[in-house]
């Protein structure tokens, strides 16, 4: 099921439409400087540079309006040289509100001071105006119902946890006395930093486990004490077992050497339970299976006993160059140089012969996934076929030949098995269920093939989507639209690389490319019902709704129902252009009729605005107003 993704593009519009008018106008006092739709529960968040504002966009009324928070003078003086623009990278909004996830708070700077609102009623449930910390980031706890804050004090990195419903600090810990060298020389304290390694920090049973800035530290989460820390090495993750005991670390030998030592500590201490470390080129794939752990690297794949660090299959599979591995219930679909394999959990092999999936060792893996039917269906550079998942025979007699030296995009409906190829101006679509190849049912040809963000398959047509273009096809191979634009100025180019990045990552298809992750499971490989360190989201709401945080009048229902239409595919665009007049323009358009929706003129390059995927309302301020357009 693909998340639902809100694509933003900038576009030369070539069209001359009409513009219509708000449904609905909102004044404040002052300018409206930030605005914001929380997920959670769609209620609307508005800053005006005096106050706070939240809207209801269901009942069409406000619901509070609270003072802006103000630090007090001496505490925006301490720690005066750390920053919100200091802490956060240049494509991240630090000053803007910030959406703590599954939770209907906000995170917010004001006077270079953390502040965390709940957006039901208004309250600040949390203020770092009376601490001597730079608080710059927060995680919530569900089943505490309290805060796990990063920040720094001088040079040091402190990790403190507040008790929300005590509204008490019950411990602060400054962990690293260097941080604060680290952190100058990144530039940045949350998020992705110029190494490309992304900070995270997990709860898990008794410990708190936190990557930040390539070092790492464990605490005890009821005293808050460090246990241990790592901070002599680089590293780019951790993967710590289900109760605790032990945790990899993933040192990294540089960001562009693509080398990777993994060593296996106990959690307790930091003690080593391997020898010397696990040299390779990258980390496929983590399993935790109780007494041992699924460990996939670029040069091995096997079992290793927790206790003993010893490999528990007496050899690895076949191949070095391993490219991924995919769990399928207590099975293994792993493919390694150019050939796929499906193995048991004693490491045995389930079908006769390997099955070569491309021409090249390096040729990528687009899409490796198994069906609903019992296929396994993949799209390489090379070549396009369906697999027997029991036989490991090929349903095709033949392969689907495709160019290697032109872009492929690849689509999977796994709700009624329909899959759907664009490669070398072709466009392939097929069933689950065929058992011959496809041939090509549309030939195209696309302004610039190389800037195709996402495709989205409709009942009744596929619509691909680029940074220049957007096309409609029908079954028949009719080209039903197809939308040309021409790219505006060096602005839109750099807000473009932003936002598309965004697409191109939450839109992707599933692939081989494997992230690591945690499974919980038994010592027979049978999977959990939760992950190690999550909670569903049902109980997440339950969570937040005993203690205290949703309101009687948006219940925990309204907040599943949001979730769940989350999850489905969005069928608009919201569009930033240049009219031919030179106007900047917000444009909504169906991507599945090509259709532009809406038009509302814009005055400057920098909208504020938010758009609403499940009512499909589009919020935009101008001034001191806040004009709603209601979704078609």
């Amino acid at each position: 099921m693909n998340k639902l993704t809100l694509v933003v593009l900038l576009f030369l519009s070539c069209s001359v439409f009409s513009q219509r008018a708000a449904d609905e106008t909102l004044d404040f006092d002052g300018k409206v400087t930030d605005l914001i739709i929380v997920p959670f529960n769609g209620i609307v968040v508005i800053s005006d540079g005096t106050n706070l504002n939240a809207y209801n966009p269901d009942t069409d009324e406000s619901l509070w309006v609270t003072p802006i928070p103000k630090a007090s003078s001496a505490s925006a003086l301490l720690n005066a040289d750390l920053s919100v623009e200091s802490i956060f990278s240049t494509n991240r909004k630090g000053s803007g509100f910030d959406v703590i996830p599954d939770t209907p708070f906000l995170q917010k700077f004001f006077d270079n001071r953390l502040y965390i609102i709940n957006s039901f009623d208004g309250n600040v449930i949390f203020a770092s105006d009376d601490s001597d910390v730079f608080f710059f980031q927060s995680e919530y706890l569900f089943d505490e119902n309290a805060l796990l804050l990063r920040g720094m004090k001088d040079k040091s990195l402190v990790i403190a946890k507040y008790d929300l419903k005590n509204e008490t600090y019950q411990w602060e810990t400054e962990v690293s006395e260097n941080f604060g060298t680290v952190f100058s020389k990144l530039a940045a304290a949350a998020g992705k930093d110029q190494t490309g390694v992304t900070d995270k920090l997990e709860l898990i049973e008794d410990k708190i486990f936190l990557l930040a800035k390539s070092k790492f530290y464990v605490l005890d989460n009821e005293s808050g004490s460090l246990l241990w820390s790592a901070e002599e090495n680089d590293y780019a993750g951790f993967n710590a077992n289900q109760d605790a005991t032990y945790v990899l670390l993933n040192e990294s030998k540089g960001f562009f050497a693509g080398k990777s030592l993994l060593y296996l500590k106990n959690a307790q201490d930091g003690s080593p339970v391997w020898e010397d470390p696990i040299k390779t080129k990258k980390l496929v794939l983590f399993e935790d299976w109780k007494n041992k752990m699924l460990l996939a690297h670029y040069k091995g794949f096997n079992f290793y006993d927790f206790e003993t660090g010893e490999k528990v299959w007496e050899k690895d599979p076949k191949g070095k160059n391993i490219k991924s591995v995919i769990p399928e219930g207590t099975d293994f679909l792993y493919v390694y140089d150019n050939e796929m394999m499906l193995i048991d959990k004693d490491g045995q092999k389930k079908w006769k012969k390997d099955v070569k999936i491309c021409d090249d060792d390096e040729d990528p893996v687009f899409f490796l996934e198994k069906t609903k039917n019992g296929k396994v269906l993949y799209v390489t550079a090379t070549y396009a076929n369906m697999v027997d998942y029991n036989t490991g025979k090929k349903i095709w007699s033949g392969n689907l030949k495709l160019n290697e030296k032109r872009p492929t995009v690849a689509k999977f409906d796994e709700n009624t098995g329909d899959f759907v190829i664009y490669n070398d101006e072709k466009l392939y679509r097929f069933n689950e269920n065929s058992t011959e190849r496809p041939k090509p049912y549309a030939k195209l040809k696309l302004k610039d093939e190389k800037l195709i963000t996402s495709m989205e398959i409709f009942p009744n047509n596929v619509s691909i989507s680029g940074q220049s273009e957007v096309i409609g096809v029908k079954e028949d191979g009719e080209v039903l639209f197809h939308n040309k634009y021409k790219q505006p100025g060096e602005f839109g180019r750099k807000l473009l690389k932003g936002t598309m990045s965004v697409v191109k990552t939450a839109g992707a298809v599933a692939t081989t490319n494997v992230e690591i992750s945690q499974v919980t499971r038994d010592e027979n490989g049978n999977e959990q019902l939760t992950k190690v360190g999550e909670i569903g989201f049902d109980e997440k709401t339950r969570q937040i709704g005993k203690a205290g945080f949703i309101a009687g009048n948006i219940g925990s229902q309204f907040v599943k129902d949001r979730y769940n239409a989350l999850q489905e595919t969005d069928v608009y665009a919201i569009i930033f252009a240049k009219g031919e007049n030179g106007e900047k323009l917000l444009i909504r358009v169906d991507k599945e009729t090509g259709e532009e929706l809406d038009k509302i003129t814009v005055d400057t390059n920098k909208p504020v605005y938010d758009y609403d995927p499940v009512t499909k309302d589009l919020f935009y301020s101008s001034g001191k107003e806040v004009k709603i357009f209601k979704g078609k």
